[in-house]
């Protein structure tokens, strides 16, 4: 099973991705934003289906390099999503707020146990307009994940934007032009 995203549509991506826990363990870290927060971001959840999901994004807590230019906006931010499916440790779906107005887009999350006691995460993301969200999607999913799975087994070292960065550029080649 290959770590990296795949496109699915010209608006779809999808990732597979084995964590070292059980479902129940890596759900936890998706929903309680004090776990969250070590791997992605923290805020709040509303658990329950049509409940409000805030991603409050405070990369500051995930590198101690500064952001590139096109996200220093985006550091520290909040979002807001509304739960779409709530179904504890099978499956979390939500909208998605992108920082480009209006615009939403969906992210569902299926949690499902190994034979070996692993979980395998299933994320589809849809709604994603262009190559440049695409590939920006793509690195931040993945980096977050890389960071997740360190979480999983102890304390993270990677440096989020160092390897943000790194994905952009494999993402940048791996997306097709138009």
């Amino acid at each position: 099973m290959s770590e990296y995203g795949r496109l699915v549509t010209l608006d779809t991506m999808e990732f597979r991705r084995i964590f070292p826990a059980p479902p129940e363990k890596v759900w936890e870290f998706w929903v309680d934003p004090e776990k969250r927060k070590l791997w992605f971001c923290g805020g709040s959840t509303d658990g329950r289906e049509g409940g409000e999901l805030v991603f409050a994004f405070d990369h500051t807590r995930l590198s101690e390099s500064p952001p590139p230019q096109k996200y220093a906006c985006e550091e520290v931010a909040e979002h807001n999503a509304r739960i779409l499916a709530w179904d504890p440790p099978h499956r979390l779906a939500f909208t998605w707020f992108e920082s480009q107005g209006d615009m939403s887009s969906e992210v569902d999350v299926r949690f499902t146990a190994t034979e070996d006691g692993q979980t395998e995460l299933h994320l589809v993301h849809t709604g994603l307009v262009g190559r440049d969200m695409l590939i920006g999607v793509f690195a931040g999913w993945h980096g977050h994940f890389d960071l997740l799975a360190e979480v999983l087994v102890g304390d993270r070292t990677t440096d989020f934007w160092i390897r943000d960065q790194e994905l952009e550029a494999i993402y940048a080649e791996r997306v097709p032009e138009g």
